[in-house]
């Protein structure tokens, strides 16, 4: 009785084919196993945060820009107006009456900063308003191995209205 021969998924008749993928292999493998190198303060949007609250401040205005790959009228700057705590309007349309605009109050881009922090992403790039504590700019890739998963949010012209 013969024995079954054992055939390697893939063969290398040649040795150099073999000098050709071992650095493309190595080159992949250290690739793979970077991880965030951005050095972001240990707490920092927290402070921010707490800094944030103790102003009280419930009703204001900003502007805010998403930076990501989406529809272009969708990456356009917002006026987005704030009362209690709520969105009131962006650019001027009652937000209630947006079907497919989502945008946050300072209080939500803490708890959304929060949430991707979890994720542990690759990059972070996080500002904060000196005075007021309010991010200001905000940027995370959850992985390099997603394409398009980036998104960043640039909050701008900031006025307290109580």
């Amino acid at each position: 009785m013969e024995k079954a021969r054992h055939r390697p998924l893939f063969s290398f008749k040649n040795k150099n084919m073999k000098l050709y993928f071992a650095p493309l292999f190595l080159l992949l493998l250290i690739l793979n196993c970077t991880k965030n190198t951005e050095v972001i303060p240990e707490g920092e949007a927290q402070l921010n945060e707490q800094k944030w609250k103790k102003q009280g401040i419930t009703d204001y205005e900003f502007t805010s820009q998403i930076s990501c790959f989406c529809q272009t009228d969708y990456t356009l700057p917002k006026a987005i107006v704030v009362k209690n705590n709520q969105i009131q309007s962006v650019n001027g349309i009652a937000y209630a009456d947006l079907e497919y605009e989502i945008h946050m109050t300072f209080d939500e881009f803490f708890d959304y900063i929060e949430d991707r922090q979890y994720q542990n992403p690759i990059i972070q790039n996080l500002k904060f308003d000196s005075i007021y504590g309010f991010p200001s700019y905000i940027y995370f890739d959850i992985s390099e191995m997603i394409a398009d998963d980036e998104i960043g949010y640039t909050i701008t012209d900031f006025i307290p209205t109580k």
